[in-house]
């Protein structure tokens, strides 16, 4: 039952925008009150794509009511990029989805009275974003990775001249906790290594960070991927890139995994990376 009344209200909420419309007629139909517990509901399903978006506009509307929440901030940061990572095709609207992700993040960071101290004395957003303690973590994962990703498609000089602050909230996350996120450092570390004209002859190291984020938390299916996605086509080592993608493929479902439904996500997008490897001809360049 209650899986249905969600999807219920996933659907009201997806014909709806803006604000919910007020009766003016006694006796009409209201839409029902949107809550947290409502919103976090919808999370709960986020393996599809319709409680995916229905739980983005909830979070949103939400933020839009108490905009110097964190970890209201920090939810919905993180819908954006669930969204646009796994769900949105379309290049211009994932690079949307990916850059409103990352100035939720900042919105929020500006509240903070030793950021906006330091980034506006200094001038220096890498030294500003070392104020931020562990309460903004969340915030400063989902900010950076939404950052990463919208950078991911742009030119290499663009990508280059925004390195250093990726770096410094990676590092400074590390810091706070070096096991954040099922292994997201090494995960990420890997990732930019990988794409990095300066760190992508260090292989063994890149190869480490990816080993070291799927002994942090082996039943992510995502630190398979983003190995398969990044170091195999960099190293040209087709039999680890199949064999990474298959276990993503073949690996049992546990609904009782926090993580359940980005593994729900990451089997279909072992797929996809498969389908475009192929047909890209990643490995007989």
């Amino acid at each position: 039952m209650h899986r249905l009344v969600v999807i219920g209200f996933a659907f009201i909420l997806l014909s709806c925008s803006g604000s919910p419309p007020v009766s003016s007629k006694p006796g009409e139909m209201r839409q029902p009150p949107l809550s947290l517990t409502v919103a976090d509901s919808l999370w709960s399903l986020r393996a599809d794509s319709t409680h995916s978006l229905a739980a983005l506009h909830s979070y949103r509307r939400l933020f839009q009511q108490d905009t110097a929440s964190i970890p209201l901030g920090a939810k919905l940061s993180r819908a954006y990029y669930h969204h646009g990572q796994y769900f949105e095709n379309d290049p211009s609207q994932r690079d949307s989805l990916f850059m409103k992700g990352y100035q939720i993040s900042q919105k929020v960071f500006i509240l903070n009275a030793d950021y906006h101290e330091l980034l506006f004395s200094t001038g220096d957003e890498n030294i500003a974003i070392k104020a931020l303690g562990r309460t903004y973590l969340d915030l400063m994962y989902w900010g950076m990775a939404n950052y990463g990703q919208w950078l991911a498609t742009k030119g290499r000089l663009i990508r280059l001249g925004q390195r250093e602050i990726i770096w410094t909230t990676l590092e400074h996350i590390n810091d706070l906790d070096s096991s954040y996120y099922y292994g997201a450092y090494y995960r990420y570390k890997g990732a930019l290594m990988s794409r990095d004209p300066e760190f992508q002859t260090q292989t063994d190291e890149i190869r480490a960070c990816f080993e070291m984020a799927r002994q942090i938390s082996p039943k992510y299916l995502g630190n398979n991927t983003l190995m398969a996605g990044f170091y195999c086509p960099l190293t040209r080592d087709k039999d680890l890139f199949y064999k990474l993608l298959t276990e993503v493929i073949t690996a049992s479902s546990d609904p009782k995994l926090p993580f359940h439904p980005e593994n729900l996500c990451e089997k279909k997008r072992a797929e996809r990376l498969m389908i475009k490897a192929e047909k890209e001809k990643w490995f007989e360049k």
